[in-house]
């Protein structure tokens, strides 16, 4: 008999479309494209504030109250998500994914690749960003 091959969630959510792994270029332009599109930075508060990408929002994966905050945005509009090195940031994904997000866009690699690029990160003392926090 043939042997079931397990998936786990990450990989099922990278193989149904809904989950989009993108670069920094791309980020680039879906927000060009749509400047309202969501930023979101899954990270801790306290990572978030030392450093994050313009415009980025914070809802840290982490959080107990992940779900009932992220559900806040639009589930049938796209999202752009990130992190550190993209393991929490797929680990969102896949929630959301769950709860009924329908186009969710992971920036691979993070605010790593994003930094590596040659492209600025601010921190929330520098009052240039108006970030909110979903709450």
């Amino acid at each position: 008999p043939a042997i079931a091959k397990k998936t786990d969630p990450l990989t099922a959510g990278l193989l149904d479309k809904s989950i989009i792994r993108i670069w920094p270029a791309e980020l680039d332009s879906l927000r060009k494209a749509d400047p309202n599109i969501p930023l979101i930075d899954v990270r801790t508060d306290i990572e978030f504030n030392y450093m994050h990408i313009l415009r980025a929002m914070n809802c840290a994966v982490s959080d107990p109250d992940f779900e009932q905050r992220i559900v806040k945005l639009d589930r049938e509009m796209p999202v752009i998500i990130y992190d550190d090195q993209s393991q929490r940031s797929l680990e969102a994904a896949v929630k959301m994914r769950a709860l009924g997000f329908k186009r969710i866009y992971e920036l691979s690699g993070g605010v790593f690749t994003w930094a590596r690029d040659g492209r600025v990160m601010i921190s929330t003392e520098s009052k240039a960003d108006p970030a909110t926090i979903l709450r």
